[in-house]
């Protein structure tokens, strides 16, 4: 991974976001892939007309993972409530690589998508982006997903299953977004 590519500062560290509603698991995949090291932002939710959930993402989240052979990536979560959407653009603008985590079941969530990926576009330096249905799903309803993402001009999105609690599934997630991310530079 080009080390010179998202972060900030003399020591650039490649920066990949988690995006999507709230209550969809992005503070459980930071904590899944980081460990105990990572900085939360969680306070007690006052928009319980929004999310039954006890605490909720008000700023960043980071964390980082060791991908071995000297990579490391620092993890960032946003907040998936509307009125923190600056929080979400900045980080995105700082960003290589997205995860957009969402349950393709949900009726509001390929919109919720096409609209993220819509302010990735506007973006100077676009990250790339992938897919996450966080939630169980077919085959058949994610292969409907993608179609509607690809239908909205936004090309092929990889549309992956991962449950945000399991390592396992988000390192696999992790290595395609790397392998797209390694495309990139060697088509740039």
């Amino acid at each position: 991974m080009n080390q010179e590519s998202g972060g900030t500062g003399p020591h650039k560290m490649p920066r990949i976001a988690l995006c999507g509603p709230m209550g969809i698991g992005k503070t459980t995949a930071v904590r899944s892939l980081c460990g105990a090291l990572m900085s939360s932002s969680d306070v007690r939710n006052l928009d319980l007309a929004a999310h039954s959930k006890e605490l909720t993402t008000v700023g960043t989240e980071f964390g980082e993972i060791d991908l071995g052979g000297g990579e490391v990536v620092q993890i960032c979560g946003c907040p998936g409530q509307e009125r923190f959407s600056f929080v979400r653009q900045w980080v995105l603008s700082v960003s290589m690589g997205v995860f957009i985590m969402t349950d393709v079941n949900s009726p509001h969530s390929l919109a919720e998508t096409n609209r993220i990926l819509d302010e990735i576009r506007q973006l100077p330096r676009p990250p790339v982006a992938l897919v996450l249905s966080a939630r169980p799903a077919t085959t058949q309803q994610i292969e409907t997903f993608a179609q509607g993402v690809y239908s909205a001009g936004h090309g092929v999105i990889p549309v992956l299953e991962a449950d945000p609690r399991d390592r396992g599934q988000l390192l696999d997630a992790m290595s395609v977004l790397v392998s797209m991310l390694s495309l990139q530079s060697e088509n740039s």
